[in-house]
């Protein structure tokens, strides 16, 4: 039978290192497959970073396994996150089964005062910058207040409250109290995955990419020499765009270590477009397909409206907004006289707190992900004759 692979992790401080060996024998001699630094993981060799390579043992583990307590470890400016943040991130991104310990002192003043502090403060930001605070904003105020033990790292507190944050539970960690990892364990089902062979299929997606590629260049190349006049009917024009525009994932990047899934969002369901009109100095509505619906015309001096703030951004500027009450981000796209939007479901997941932490992230994704079309539309919409 196949063994259970665990991964320990926490940070390499000495109050943890008899927990972490204590516990590595004991999954061990229970039949597992624990994965440790100090065991059996390290030394790699110099040219390979040891940092991904743990992310690459946390992604191929069934179980992880953390242990926290004062300290946060190494810091990486690049991710904005520690070590050990990031293989618990990977854990959760990678759907693995996580199981965390955290000292019962440190937890009980995380609920009484770290967690009241970053809540405020969160929320002042949001507020006063419409943004949630960097991780060295965050950090910077906890290491401000007397009231925090200066012994716990600022940064333990906010990777509890990410934690919090994404519902996992937290166990109580109490030293000199060993755990029972025969009881604890038992109910546990071990995940895995199957890999099949397909060579096949792989090779021909290759070459359909290929033929693409050439396809894109072709037109590419020969959309710019053409004189076009505007569609007398738009309607099926963007009926053809908003067929082509799937859904998919939003991925959040922790600099060149690893991605986090942040969200989904379904496939486009309406598109409307609007061209500038010189004598009167607004947005008219060309066209639109789909159950979205927009007005007739737009003024150059709104501030609410999406379609003049992409315009007014200037040619080839693209923009993802969203809003909360439809659930929908709208990918808005300037060409010329042209604006175009896309009408995005967004997944079950987002709200306006979560968009205004992965903004970045979605546009992002959901530009980046349909490349061609949005090249194509920009091509089309720019060579229309005014």
């Amino acid at each position: 039978m196949p063994k259970t692979k665990i991964f320990l992790s926490s940070v390499n401080e000495d109050g943890l290192r008899p927990l972490r060996q204590h516990t590595f024998r004991e999954l061990h001699g229970l039949g597992h497959e624990p994965l440790m630094w100090e065991e059996n993981l390290g030394p790699w060799p110099m040219h390979v970073n040891p940092v991904v390579k743990c992310l690459e043992a946390v992604a191929e583990s069934d179980i992880y396994l953390l242990f926290i307590a004062t300290k946060a470890g190494t810091y990486y400016p690049d991710a904005k996150r520690t070590v050990t943040h990031l293989e618990f991130i990977k854990a959760c991104d990678r759907g693995k089964t996580v199981l965390v310990f955290a000292d019962i002192e440190v937890k009980a003043l995380f609920f009484g005062k770290a967690k009241p502090r970053i809540d405020a403060y969160r929320e002042h930001m949001k507020l006063e910058a419409r943004r949630y605070p960097e991780p060295e904003e965050l950090l910077a105020m906890l290491a401000g207040h007397d009231d925090l033990p200066k012994h716990i790292d600022p940064y333990v507190w906010f990777f509890l409250h990410d934690m919090m944050t994404r519902g996992v539970f937290m166990d109580d960690l109490r030293h000199g109290v060993p755990v029972d990892w025969r009881t604890y364990l038992s109910d546990l089902l071990r995940r895995g995955t199957i890999l099949l062979p397909m060579e096949s299929s792989f090779l021909a997606n290759q070459r359909r990419v290929e033929l693409l590629d050439e396809a894109y260049q072709v037109v590419s190349d020969l959309v710019p020499m053409l004189r076009m006049a505007p569609l007398a009917d738009w309607t099926v024009f963007l009926r053809h765009i908003v067929g082509r525009m799937d859904g998919g994932r939003i991925e959040h990047r922790y600099g060149g270590f690893m991605t986090e899934t942040a969200g989904t969002y379904e496939a486009c369901v309406a598109a409307t477009l609007y061209r500038y009109d010189d004598e009167q100095n607004r947005l008219l509505y060309a066209g639109g397909s789909g159950s979205e619906a927009g007005p007739a015309f737009y003024s150059l001096s709104r501030k609410d409206s999406y379609v003049v703030l992409t315009y007014n951004m200037g040619h080839g500027a693209q923009a993802v907004y969203f809003t909360d009450a439809k659930r929908m981000f709208y990918c808005c796209i300037r060409s010329g006289r042209y604006v175009l939007t896309l009408h995005i479901p967004s997944g079950p997941s987002w709200n306006a707190e979560r968009f205004m932490l992965y903004q970045e992230s979605v546009i992002d994704g959901i530009i980046n992900k349909n490349p061609y079309m949005i090249e194509f539309i920009k091509m089309v919409l720019g060579g229309l004759q005014s």
